[in-house]
């Protein structure tokens, strides 16, 4: 999120978030196995890992990074909390192959874990 910049018109609500966060996951694990080799012949070790990440990387005039809550809409996760982090991050451990539906639904279900370990308690997937 850090390349939006940062005012008044660069906030993201969270489902623009969730849309980029999907794309890029299926982007990771559909499209980049393909390029060492024919999907339907690799084995794999084990599921393959994703890391599902918000982060603020350009610093603000003072130096510090800005917390997500100036560039991302985080209301839907806990109103009226803003931790002031910079950064939130969850890993999720999944089968390559599966549904879009399926992907949706366990995307939606590690950002509310990753809400929750950030501190936003009152993150639930009927919120998203």
């Amino acid at each position: 999120m850090g390349a939006l910049g940062t005012g008044p018109n660069t906030r993201l609500d969270f489902d623009e978030v969730q849309t980029v966060l999907l794309d890029a996951w299926e982007t990771a694990a559909e499209l980049l196995p393909g390029l060492v080799g024919d999907p339907a012949r690799l084995r794999w070790a084990a599921p393959p890992t994703t890391e599902l990440r918000m982060t603020c990387e350009r610093p603000a005039d003072n130096g510090a990074l800005p917390a997500l809550g100036t560039l991302v809409d985080l209301a839907l996760l806990d109103v009226g909390y803003d931790g002031g982090r910079s950064c939130m991050a969850v890993t999720v451990t999944a089968s390559p192959a599966m549904g879009c539906r399926e992907r949706r639904s366990l995307m939606r279900q590690a950002l509310v874990r990753m809400a929750l370990e950030f501190g936003y308690v009152d993150a639930g997937v009927d919120l998203l």
